[in-house]
């Protein structure tokens, strides 16, 4: 699918204002609404790039028709043009980008905002994990921001490759290399899966850099080798420690014992 163009006018009513970037199944646009309920209003645009990844848009549609939360990349509506095999999802704009953007422009963050960031993020995922879903691709990429008066309120997004806790059938391996729990690269996938992939991106906001790093960061990344060097506080250390043990039993098995231990230990 060719990229579509400033000014250009999908569907009848949606203007395109830029490109904000392409993911692993659609490309996103920056679009103002020009007639409808939501006239006025800019929202962001999912278009499947090719009619092989309209399964998994499809699919982030039936979730986030079922989700409501402060901590999650709320869906404004859809479009299936059933004819054309088009699938197009609007989204509410965050207009601070995702957090790979803001960490690049930033440099690494202080320790105070990154686990502000971790919190937000965390509780997302507790809204997802007591409903029994695994998100499955926790990466900078999926989490986004948005200005709220002088703060930024963080959410996670893009859901195609959830899968409900206890599903059949094979875990096929979409993630992202460096934030794939070990578990994951032998079919299993748990919701520590996703704690796991919180901690590599917790350790990436606090040095700017990827865990598992170099020509061979997926040998380390399946086997889990990796040191923790950067400075880190105390507790931040013993945090990551506790989110990135190999073995997916050691690790907190929610994001809602991860959000215990840091309310415990005073880190929120």
């Amino acid at each position: 699918m060719e990229d579509f163009q400033e000014g250009e006018l999908l569907l009848g009513q949606y203007q395109i204002l830029s490109k904000l970037g392409e993911g692993r199944f659609g490309k996103v646009y920056k679009v103002r609404v020009l007639k409808g309920r939501n006239k006025g209003k800019t929202l962001a645009m999912k278009v499947a790039k090719d009619l092989e990844f309209i399964p998994y848009l499809w699919k982030e549609v039936q979730t986030l028709i079922l989700f409501n939360h402060p901590h999650i990349v709320s869906m404004i509506s859809y479009l299936y043009k059933k004819e054309k095999r088009e699938l197009y999802v609007l989204y509410e704009y965050m207009d601070m980008g995702n957090l790979r953007e803001y960490v690049s422009k930033k440099g690494k963050l202080e320790e105070k905002e990154a686990i502000k960031i971790l919190s937000h993020v965390a509780r997302g995922l507790e809204f997802l994990h007591s409903r029994g879903y695994i998100h499955g691709d926790v990466k900078p990429e999926n989490v986004f921001g948005k200005r709220v008066l002088n703060s930024i309120l963080w959410k996670i997004g893009d859901f195609g490759l959830m899968r409900i806790r206890g599903e059949s059938g094979v875990i096929d391996i979409k993630g992202t290399v460096g934030y794939i729990a070990p578990e994951v690269f032998h079919g299993e996938l748990h919701r520590s899966s996703d704690v796991f992939s919180l901690g590599c991106l917790f350790y990436y906001m606090l040095t700017g850099e990827e865990l598992f790093s170099g020509e061979e960061r997926l040998i380390k990344n399946r086997q889990c080798v990796y040191s923790l060097e950067g400075g880190f506080s105390d507790k931040a250390a013993r945090l990551m420690e506790l989110m990135l043990q190999r073995e997916h039993r050691n690790r907190f098995k929610t994001a809602k014992e991860l959000l215990n231990y840091m309310v415990k230990e005073r880190l929120i």
